[in-house]
């Protein structure tokens, strides 16, 4: 789900330049040039922003993101709730409600890389474009499972065919990379994140079935439904509309499918830790921390603080509203002033949104108890958003948007076209080992010591990942000559 990529803007002075990780060394080797432009790039935002959208084909795989931003932020944010009230509807005659879900999401995680794994090496060896569109068929696919499921098999089926969209999702986002220039792409993959605001939509759904009285999971499969008919339709618009990708020429190719696939991979694994050596230690950290907390965090709104399903979607509506110009704006910063402050600024809001959340019992509210009462009053419709778990809940919902932005253009400007599948697959596939282990020891804390004692454990993970950013470089390091050809 990613995609980007020569210089910052014109008006960088010399001395900034010099010092930019993502000039000269970390463009696109000479054989490989980037995508054609009609006309040199202009200062100004609103002259980059017309640049980044006459891209290739980035317009239309936009609005088919936008599309998956609809339903994709019902999973992150319902997934939990949702395994939890269907087990205990479905299946109560199981025990340990929590170390289930555990294993339930681990095998979701184990199948996802697995098909990480080999889908590095067909996102670089066979047509980006359709496996974009197998992206979307294949999610749809699996998401229609979900919304007819009745017991553990149809459950088991959905999340697994879900899991193994991600055989394509590498190739997929290698495609929207293709059509994006380095100098912009802090701006085009902001725009791109623009696509978890539209979130907001499929939320609105949500909180209008639920208070309609329709039970919650049968609004999560009715927004299932719905969903896996809106993937199969964006499948369609890829299919016809997406341009066709220029062919990958490698110097050099194995005879053997296995000896090649074996050597590519190993050389990708190489360049990603040549390139990122610090980054990759810091995704690893926050992938354990981000296990931890995703969890935990929606069970202990609802459980521990109190909070309905539809009041934490009125939360979580409020916070995708403000992401989409955030998004783009952190985007922007980038491309102008580059990585670092920006990489520190926004990770730095993250500790304090774990420390507000634990704290929210002894403080319910960020507002005067008076002045809280006078609004209930007036809007009750308004409580949860003057609540002390609403602010720590934007806060870290937004940042994790605005990382993510960072993130993907970090890898956009620092990988190679030939390898980019590759390098994101090994990618994710490291960070996901990470958050392997982290959902059945977080059903055994959670079971036994409740909510707080991960919500410490994320903290503390979060306050040793900012002391690296601050102390140590993160930048890209220079693609090493001998690789350049590959």
């Amino acid at each position: 789900m990613n995609d980007k990529e020569p210089s910052h803007n014109a008006d960088t002075t010399p001395s900034t330049t010099a010092m930019d990780p993502f000039k000269g060394d970390l463009e696109p080797a000479p054989e490989v040039p980037p995508p054609e432009k009609t006309e040199q790039p202009k200062n100004g935002f609103f002259a980059s922003l017309k640049s980044v959208l006459t891209y290739g084909s980035y317009s239309v795989y936009l609005v088919t993101a936008w599309i998956l931003g609809i339903f994709g932020i019902i999973l992150e944010s319902y997934l939990m709730l949702f395994l939890r009230d269907f087990i205990l509807a479905y299946m109560p005659q199981v025990e340990m409600v929590y170390i289930t879900i555990g294993f339930a999401v681990l095998a979701f995680m184990v199948i996802e890389l697995v098909a990480r794994f080999f889908g590095g090496y067909l996102g670089d060896n066979a047509n980006r474009k359709w496996l974009s569109v197998l992206t979307m068929f294949v999610a749809g696919l699996g998401m229609m499972i979900l919304a007819f499921a009745t017991g553990l098999i149809g459950l088991i089926a959905g999340i697994l065919i879900m899991a193994g969209s991600s055989l394509f999702a590498s190739g997929s986002t290698s495609y929207i990379y293709e059509q994006i220039e380095p100098e912009h792409s802090g701006l085009a993959m902001g725009i791109f994140q623009t696509s978890s605001g539209f979130g907001l939509i499929g939320l609105g759904l949500v909180t209008w079935l639920l208070g309609i009285g329709v039970p919650f999971i049968f609004t999560i499969q009715i927004v299932f439904f719905i969903g896996a008919m809106c993937y199969m339709a964006a499948a369609v618009i890829r299919a016809i509309f997406l341009a066709e990708p220029r062919p990958i020429v490698r110097d050099t190719q194995e005879k053997n499918r296995a000896r090649e696939f074996l050597k590519q991979n190993t050389n990708a694994l190489k360049l990603l830790w040549l390139i990122l050596p610090v980054f990759m230690v810091v995704l690893i950290l926050d992938a354990l921390s981000d296990g931890f907390y995703r969890f935990v965090s929606i069970f202990y709104l609802n459980e521990a603080l109190g909070f309905s399903i539809g009041e934490i979607s009125i939360m979580l509506i409020v916070v995708l509203a403000f992401s989409i110009p955030l998004s783009v704006w952190v985007g922007s910063f980038f491309d102008k002033y580059g990585s670092r402050r920006a990489i520190i600024a926004v990770y730095s809001v993250m500790p304090i949104t774990l420390a507000l959340l634990i704290l929210a019992p002894l403080f319910p509210y960020w507002l005067p108890p008076a002045t809280v009462a006078s609004i209930i009053a007036t809007s009750p419709i308004l409580e949860p958003l003057m609540s002390t778990a609403f602010i720590a809940l934007a806060m870290k919902n937004i940042n994790d948007i605005l990382w993510w932005t960072l993130i993907l253009t970090y890898l956009r400007k620092a990988m190679p076209r030939s390898e980019t599948a590759k390098m994101l697959s090994i990618f994710f596939i490291v960070v996901f080992f990470a958050f392997l282990v982290t959902p059945i020891p977080s059903g055994f804390i959670y079971t036994f010591f409740g909510a707080i004692p991960l919500l410490m454990l994320t903290l503390c993970i979060n306050l040793i990942i900012l002391g690296i950013l601050v102390f140590a470089n993160v930048e890209p390091q220079p693609i090493p000559e001998e690789y350049k050809g590959m």
